[in-house]
């Protein structure tokens, strides 16, 4: 793969003998043509993108914080670390459920956390209670350590229809490293019994994984252990927080990019969703943009115990980002923003231009003080997929000899085709 700077803009280009895509990071159009020269020159022309407005506040998502507490003590977890159980009363919750309702413009989602989220099991019922005497459309889904999932609690969740995200790092010598409970002990065999009650019950489940030092190596048997699993999803969440962080000492970032890379068209084969890869794919292969990669810019309201709101649930603890109403959020939001590729000039001349989302905020403003920057040791991976997207075109047009610009209808089709080989 090659780049130019023709027209005032920077083209990519990929060949496959005589064929020729071109790629436009700017406008996000994808042509067929032995020689630039002959392309539309509508290919080139700034797009005016309706559906990117940089800076809309439109709330569709509430965190729900229903409990701050955890029964586990993992070595990476930036929460802080306490015995007493901090939960969300359910008057706090019925007043989080209605503020958000109040001010979202198209509720689409409600994610629990925490925390250990179960620790709260009764606010959890009320909430789901509650929201569905008046709205079932919006979704519930939430993130567990699995320990404390019953098989009263997973058949609860599969009937209403909760997707529901286990914590697992892998085989047991692997999870027991990082992931203990608060005497040091490993967690596994409670983990995967959640899990698996989950599994029986017909709930929608996945599986997030953090790679650190305790699991880089072994990226081929945390796939042979995913597949046996068979979770609808899989997300390999790379670490947060600052250097001193246990997680951050990763030996390479590219490395495990690399390796993220690798296991997607495995797990695509075997009908398991990759999180990280698929949904940055998808979009550069539509041809939409993400301006974001974070619903804390904009889209996003977290509510935790004390009636406070805040946009991000990774500072949950830190009671300078949370306040006592939601009007008061636009400041932080503002800051938050500033992450966008769109906003940072060394950015735009970059494949990933469009699908970036500039990373996560919370790891900039903990590691450089502030958003507005590139993030390199994120840059990789989302440069992997831009990449491996525009391979994913070239192999799948038909007529390729045509010089033209792809049409949405021919850039849709692949996306079908895409999720088709996935069921």
């Amino acid at each position: 793969m090659e780049r130019i700077y023709y027209n005032e803009q920077y083209i990519y280009v990929i060949r496959d003998g005589d064929y020729v895509l071109f790629y436009n990071n700017q406008n996000g159009k994808i042509a067929c043509s032995k020689s630039i020269e002959l392309i539309d020159k509508d290919f080139f022309k700034a797009t005016t993108d309706t559906t990117i407005d940089l800076e809309a506040v439109e709330y569709e998502q509430l965190y729900l914080a229903v409990s701050e507490s955890c029964n586990f003590r993992c070595k990476y977890c930036r929460q802080k670390k306490t015995s007493a159980i901090e939960n969300m009363s359910i008057a706090e919750i019925k007043n989080a459920i209605d503020v958000f309702y109040k001010v979202a413009k198209i509720p689409k989602s409600i994610v629990f956390f925490g925390g250990e989220p179960l620790l709260n099991f009764d606010g959890i019922k009320y909430a789901i209670s509650y929201v569905r005497s008046f709205d079932d459309n919006i979704s519930f889904s939430m993130v567990i350590n699995g320990s404390l999932c019953t098989k009263e609690i997973a058949d609860f969740l599969s009937s209403n229809n909760v997707e529901v995200i286990v914590s697992l790092d892998g085989p047991a010598r692997y999870h027991n490293f990082a992931r203990c409970n608060a005497n040091g002990e490993g967690t596994y065999e409670k983990a995967i019994r959640g899990y698996q009650l989950l599994k029986e019950s017909g709930c929608k489940t996945g599986i997030t994984t953090v790679i650190g030092p305790h699991n880089e190596e072994v990226f081929e048997e945390l796939i042979e252990w995913a597949i046996e699993l068979k979770p609808n999803s899989l997300g390999f969440c790379l670490p947060h927080g600052n250097e001193d962080n246990y997680a951050m000492k990763l030996s390479s970032f590219d490395l495990a990019h690399q390796r993220m890379m690798d296991a997607y068209e495995i797990l695509h084969n075997q009908g398991i969703y990759l999180v990280q890869v698929e949904q940055k794919m998808n979009a550069f292969i539509a041809g939409r943009a993400i301006p974001y990669e974070c619903k804390a810019c904009g889209k996003r309201i977290v509510a935790c115990k004390g009636t406070r709101f805040g946009i991000c649930e990774g500072p949950i603890t830190m009671h300078d980002k949370f306040f006592d109403s939601v009007d008061k959020l636009p400041t932080c939001i503002k800051e938050y923003k500033k992450t966008s590729p769109f906003y940072i000039k060394e950015c735009r001349s970059c494949i990933a231009y469009r699908i970036c989302g500039g990373s996560c905020v919370y790891d900039k403003l903990t590691r450089f003080g502030r958003a507005d920057i590139k993030d390199e040791c994120r840059c990789g991976l989302t440069r992997m997929i831009a990449e491996k997207s525009l391979e994913i075109v070239l192999n799948s047009i038909s007529n390729i000899e045509k010089c033209r610009v792809l049409s949405q209808a021919e850039r849709d089709n692949i996306i079908d085709k895409l999720e088709r080989s996935l069921n």
